[in-house]
């Protein structure tokens, strides 16, 4: 019986050894490409609108994908109203990340609350990476998220 009880604790330590030294563990310090690529270009698109060159800022952002026509008419009716954002709602302020989402290093989705004098908005970054190089798929903006406060603190009135 004491051999037996010897030889499954000797199994359940090898089985146990072996499970510690086969994990590889995770280095919280890493950033992925995808994370890296998408910070610099979004970085580099809040830097020219904090310095008034909104126009050039989304221009260079969407130019860096080749497949994004800029005469588009979809494109064209987003920098219509970028252009409205930053000429009606007085001075940028700031950005914060609200949200990070990312499906492994395929696609990445930033969610970030933007702040300008007069109002605030939600922008959505999403960049996507086809195995050769990672580019901005899409951004979007809008000012729902005023809405989407309101509805909150509602739940809390009550």
């Amino acid at each position: 019986m004491k051999l037996v009880i010897s030889i499954l604790s000797l199994v359940f330590a090898i089985i146990v050894a072996n499970g510690c030294n086969s994990h590889t563990p995770i280095n919280n310090n890493e950033t992925s490409a995808l994370t890296k690529y998408s910070k610099v270009k979004i970085d580099l698109f809040f830097k020219a609108i904090k310095n008034g060159n909104y126009r050039s800022g989304l221009s260079e952002l969407l130019s860096s994908n080749v497949d994004i026509n800029l005469k588009d008419s979809t494109t064209v009716n987003l920098s219509n109203k970028f252009n409205l954002i930053n000429e009606l709602s007085g001075k940028f302020v700031s950005d914060r990340l609200l949200r990070k989402k990312e499906i492994g290093q395929d696609l990445g989705v930033y969610v970030y609350f933007v702040r300008y004098d007069k109002s605030f908005y939600r922008f959505t970054f999403t960049f996507y990476n086809n195995g050769r190089e990672i580019k901005i798929f899409r951004i979007s903006f809008d000012d729902n998220i005023n809405s989407e406060v309101e509805e909150s603190l509602r739940l809390y009135a009550n």
